[in-house]
């Protein structure tokens, strides 16, 4: 039973910039892989597309490709396209496409098996994919 808690699989994709695991959630057709694609071309991994597997350990939240899926990314529209993969990642950050942010620093946070991290709130956010790969390079986070 303890193992059913702190394993679960979830609609998101997952990439690694920079050695930082960014799971992007929202619900389909929200621009998941659309995002992903644009972080791809600026150098990022992929991790999962659609599905993903979360686990802890170490007290980290871990990301990987469900063994069913298949190792590409499936763009609307042209299809499944390969890309660089990773097996997996811890979770730096989550991106939630459902919830647009009225927070001019943002600040908000998601818990996931018992984890808080990080979250952007991406829907409607001018050029997130740019201000994503500075964080994922750069150093992430500064409070004021």
């Amino acid at each position: 039973m303890e193992d059913m808690i702190k394993t679960k699989t979830i609609h998101a994709t997952g990439v690694c910039v920079a050695h930082k695991g960014i799971l992007i959630i929202g619900e389909s057709g929200s621009g998941k892989s659309t995002l992903a694609l644009s972080l791809i071309a600026g150098g990022a991994k992929l991790i999962c597309d659609d599905r993903a597997n979360l686990r802890l350990k170490d007290d980290n939240l871990i990301m990987s490709k469900p063994p069913t899926l298949p190792s590409a990314l499936e763009i609307r529209g042209l299809g499944l396209i390969s890309v660089p993969l990773l097996d997996e990642v811890t979770v730096d950050l989550i991106v939630d496409l459902a919830k647009a942010s009225g927070a001019r620093l943002g600040g908000h946070e998601k818990q996931l098996l018992g984890i808080d991290l990080p979250c952007i709130h991406g829907r409607d956010f001018y050029r997130l994919s740019d201000a994503l790969l500075v964080w994922s390079k750069f150093g992430g986070f500064q409070t004021i």
